[in-house]
């Protein structure tokens, strides 16, 4: 009944030909665009704050270096000023995630940002009487902002620089800024690296023999409702969505009752081509999307509403056969 992914490869694949052949995913660039805001996480007050001209000069540095990847980075001094946001320092973890999670919502696509980086800079002056030693030290994590997913961790290995007998914390802050460079270098390599092994599978373009290009890749979890499809029809969507759907990994049932059903679905596929497949899906189904279906894919929900009642669809021979 539903030859669903055959469809949506074959699309693929004519598309990607028709834009000039197709592309070894060696030859593509790591980060394909994939938008990542990465934010100063400064809540220890031993760590270097954000006001501090350490962390304006690390992080001007490390915007270069998340490029050569080809990651998009979104700045957070113009998100808040776009939103009108005070940034302030020694704000802790949960106010930046909050923060990107709110600018996600804001219905603004270049506020928007998958991936989220928090780092944190310490710098420690030990005195050796004749001289002092600066030692920095880089850490933080990756986190999906779209799925609730910790990623991974990163850390620089500590570097040393000498500085001053006299040095205070002015002198300071000009020994390791003018290492700010090197540091950025390092950060945005460890992080371009790690970024690209946890996305390039989902960056894939799609092989001759068949495979997905959302075949791996970052995690979606969305909620999916139904209301008002009859048991027949809800299990028709899900099953489809399930065996069909390229970038499938699992779903669970949330909830069931006579009119509204709830399941969890988690997809590597992103809410463009969910909403694409499933306008495809119901008006393969005898759907009339226009006047029938509201379908709304956002915010890691997708919404079904049949809005006016519909005749019995026929049982295909397909559709029974899906269930033995």
């Amino acid at each position: 009944m539903f030859a669903f992914r055959n469809l949506v490869v074959a699309a693929g694949l004519m598309a990607a030909g028709l834009a000039g052949g197709f592309s070894s995913p060696a030859m593509a660039r790591a980060g394909t665009g994939i938008p990542v805001i990465v934010m100063g996480e400064d809540s220890d007050p031993a760590s270097v704050k954000r006001s501090s001209d350490i962390y304006k000069r690390v992080l001007a540095a490390l915007k270069g270096s998340m490029q050569r990847y080809d990651f998009r980075m979104v700045d957070e001094e113009f998100l808040a000023a776009d939103l009108g946001w005070k940034v302030r320092d020694r704000r802790p973890k949960v106010e930046l995630v909050q923060a990107a999670k709110l600018a996600n919502s804001a219905g603004r696509g270049n506020l928007r940002s998958r991936a989220m980086v928090l780092f944190r800079i310490h710098a420690t002056i030990k005195n050796l009487g004749f001289s002092n030693k600066i030692t920095t030290r880089v850490d933080g994590e990756i986190y999906d902002i779209a799925s609730n997913t910790f990623l991974d961790t990163f850390e620089l290995a500590p570097a040393a620089y000498p500085a001053p007998a006299d040095c205070n914390s002015v002198c300071v802050s000009e020994v390791v800024g003018k290492k700010a460079r090197t540091i950025a270098m390092n950060l945005g390599d460890v992080l371009g690296k790690k970024l690209a092994y946890l996305t390039e599978g989902g960056q894939q373009q799609a092989s001759a023999g068949g495979a997905s290009k959302y075949d791996q890749g970052l995690v979606t979890g969305y909620t999916l409702e139904m209301n008002a499809f009859d048991t027949r029809e809800a299990l028709t969507i899900v099953s489809v969505m399930a065996e069909e759907f390229p970038g499938y990994v699992s779903h669970d049932l949330l909830e069931k009752g006579s009119v509204v059903r709830k399941y969890e679905y988690l997809s590597r596929a992103p809410a463009v081509k969910l909403d694409e497949w499933l306008t495809i899906l119901l008006t393969d189904m005898g759907f009339d999307m226009d006047r029938q279906i509201s379908l709304q894919v956002s915010n890691g929900r997708i919404i079904l509403d049949k809005i006016v009642n519909t005749d019995e669809r026929p049982r295909s021979e397909d559709e029974t056969a899906r269930y033995n």
